[in-house]
């Protein structure tokens, strides 16, 4: 069976151009790595445009503002590591037995993602309150636990409730792409 001529040209691409082409991209761990790494920054970085410029056309709604735009962009430096570790262990960990494992892993890989993410802005919560200084009212290491913990739940449920319709499918497509397009040839 031939492979479908787009998945050709996005294999080739992504092994000349992308992600396919750094260290050890030909290691399926660390390719799933990278693959999932490229997609969570491809989806900040749409989310962050669309709803730009979907607030920029007059549609006004309170989930349809600059700040969400900007909190996709501000996630960056805690989903790209968070979904290239996740990745790369689903991949390693995940039996190859599983049905439909392109989407399977792609789908856990996401929520998976999500909930490293989500322990990487607890961490630099909690140092931003220690290195904060005095005279913010939070002065104990249990208050600034609690407030850590606080802020991190919001943060989280913001996150799933604006992006997790879009993340997760396109997680399994992800997946499911990356999983046919390893065992296409490059030309």
């Amino acid at each position: 069976m031939a492979p479908i001529p787009t998945l050709q040209s996005l294999a080739t691409a992504c092994k000349r151009f992308g992600p396919g082409r750094l260290p050890r991209a030909d290691q399926r761990e660390l390719g799933a790595g990278y693959a999932g790494a490229a997609a969570a920054v491809s989806i900040a970085v749409v989310y962050a445009l669309a709803t730009t410029v979907v607030y920029h056309l007059g549609v006004t709604h309170d989930f349809i503002h600059p700040f969400w735009s900007a909190s996709a962009l501000v996630a960056v430096p805690f989903i790209v590591p968070a979904a290239f570790l996740v990745a790369a262990a689903v991949w390693r960990y995940l039996p190859d037995r599983t049905p439909f494992f392109g989407a399977v892993a792609g789908a856990l890989a996401t929520v998976l993602t999500y909930a490293l993410a989500l322990v990487l802005v607890f961490l630099t919560l909690l140092v931003v309150m220690a290195v904060g200084g005095t005279g913010t009212g939070i002065e104990t290491t249990t208050e600034r636990l609690e407030v850590a913990s606080m802020l991190t739940v919001v943060i989280g449920i913001f996150a799933v409730i604006l992006t997790g319709w879009l993340t997760i499918p396109i997680g399994c497509l992800s997946g499911t792409i990356y999983e046919r397009a390893r065992a296409v040839p490059v030309r």
